[in-house]
């Protein structure tokens, strides 16, 4: 940190939300608690929705020095301190969150040795954002970025991004299911995946729930070179920020070895796809989970592709929640001086994260989203 010193100050910070809200109720790896009548308790859903709302915004940073003020508006809510390894959340009073604590779920409610007020877990976790007057640089998850293309209009991030229109009509991830089901929902984002994203592969397969490598694997052996593409859908509603991808991007990443195509692992995998797509919910429905390609070929049209020494490796996330437009504008509105959004600048590095680990592993990276 102490490189920037003298030359960029930090303007705006903001709390990693989108990560709170994946450590709660996803991850479940800790819980909210505060003092109540003298006893401890665990907040609820509404208590919760009501604290991060409020974390839930970006707050101006102003002062000299190695310590700045953070404002809520003209009020002084905190400070932070820039450090020469790291940047530090020194201090952070908000009316609904300065009285709550954080514990692991690893133990009973109260029984957390370690148990620490909601400003110190931001602060060890580095669960916040924090953007300077110099709009190339980025200090996320405790690590300083920087990336002139963003100010430059993104051109790097737009290349990776590619709209399909009928993405602007989904309305949900895989649809309703029932007994007679034979296909997913036409408006839905497996629905759009068979119909239009993976309409080029002449294999293509279900392999969501249970050892899930993506949702859909799709091979094309027929192309020169051939190419498979693992495909990672998600619905919700429109966003400009990183809480949407979270998830999808953490498991794509996780499952980028598995683009080897691991023989070993091959017959079970065609077992399984071999049956009836089964909700998660339980339900059994009549949806082939062999979208296309013969049954009796996957074998060898897993093994052609995956000993072809040219095949191109391409990994798909599929969502509804973003729309290229969108992103297109936000990035000329940083090009013309306009200072961005954190939750903003948070999607950017969380994404071209996305894209550099494909590149390490020899893959492409690509999100598909809405026009």
């Amino acid at each position: 940190m102490a490189s920037i010193g003298g030359t960029a100050r930090p303007t705006s910070f903001a709390v990693d939300v989108a990560g709170f809200v994946d450590a709660i109720h996803v991850d479940r790896e800790i819980r909210l608690v505060h003092e109540d009548s003298g006893r401890l308790t665990q907040l609820s859903k509404h208590e919760i929705d009501a604290a991060l709302n409020e974390l839930d915004r970006a707050f101006r940073v102003s002062g000299d020095g190695k310590r700045m003020d953070i404002f809520d508006g003209a009020d002084s809510v905190g400070a932070i301190a820039i450090n020469q390894a790291r940047v530090a959340l020194r201090d952070l009073q908000l009316p609904i969150t300065a009285g709550i604590e954080v514990e692991s779920t690893e133990y009973a409610l109260g029984h957390d040795p370690n148990r620490i007020s909601l400003r110190r877990y931001i602060d060890r976790e580095d669960k916040f954002i924090l953007l300077f007057d110099a709009l190339s640089l980025a200090y996320i998850d405790g690590t300083l970025f920087r990336d002139e293309g963003f100010v430059d209009g993104g051109a790097a991030l737009l290349r990776h991004l590619r709209s399909d229109p009928l993405l602007d009509g989904v309305t949900d991830e895989k649809g309703n299911f029932s007994t007679r089901k034979a296909t997913f929902d036409a408006d839905s984002t497996f629905g759009v995946i068979e119909a239009s994203v993976a309409d080029g592969d002449d294999v293509l397969v279900c392999d969501d729930l249970g050892d899930e490598w993506a949702d859909y694997i799709g091979l094309n052996n027929s192309s020169s070179p051939p190419r498979i593409t693992f495909y990672h859908a998600k619905h919700g509603p429109l966003s400009l920020g990183a809480g949407p991808f979270h998830i999808s991007v953490s498991q794509a990443i996780k499952n980028l070895q598995r683009m080897s195509l691991p023989p070993e692992s091959m017959e079970a995998k065609i077992r399984g796809w071999n049956n009836k797509y089964v909700s998660g919910s339980g339900v059994k429905t009549r949806i082939k989970r062999i979208v296309r390609g013969d049954a009796d070929e996957l074998m060898n049209e897993f093994a052609q592709v995956r000993l072809a020494p040219d095949a191109i490796r391409r990994v798909f996330i599929v969502t509804s929640s973003l729309s290229r437009g969108a992103v297109e504008e936000a990035l000329k509105e940083v090009a013309a001086g306009q200072a961005p959004d954190p939750y903003f600048v948070q999607l950017y590095w969380l994404l071209m994260s996305f894209f550099s680990a494909c590149t390490e592993m020899n893959a492409h990276g690509y999100v598909i989203c809405q026009t």
